[in-house]
């Protein structure tokens, strides 16, 4: 059986049946969860220690860390990005 290959994940999204807004939120929280991770480990941070900046539980934190953002809100994403003095910013355009 040959495997699909996809060139991008709104491709993927549509052959699963997930909505494009779905597809758009998801990319945005990885894209989110990424950049935490890559200024956690350069500020060598524990999770206890990130879960302390920015007031999320330890579990939480350990979870987003750690892979999961299976119900992981876009709002404690940026929790954690402030909490690393990061900024978050929203650029909104007409679809093509």
């Amino acid at each position: 059986m040959k495997m699909k290959r996809y060139k991008t994940i709104e491709e993927f999204g549509k052959d699963l049946g997930v909505t494009s807004d779905r597809v758009l939120i998801s990319k945005m929280k990885t894209t989110l969860k990424k950049r935490i991770i890559k200024e956690t480990e350069v500020r060598e941070l524990t999770c206890a220690e990130l879960a302390e900046a920015s007031g999320l539980s330890r579990t939480v934190v350990s979870g987003i860390v750690n892979g999961s953002l299976q119900s992981v809100s876009i709002e404690r994403l940026i929790r954690l990005a402030s909490a690393l003095s990061l900024s978050v910013e929203l650029n909104i355009r007409d679809v093509a």
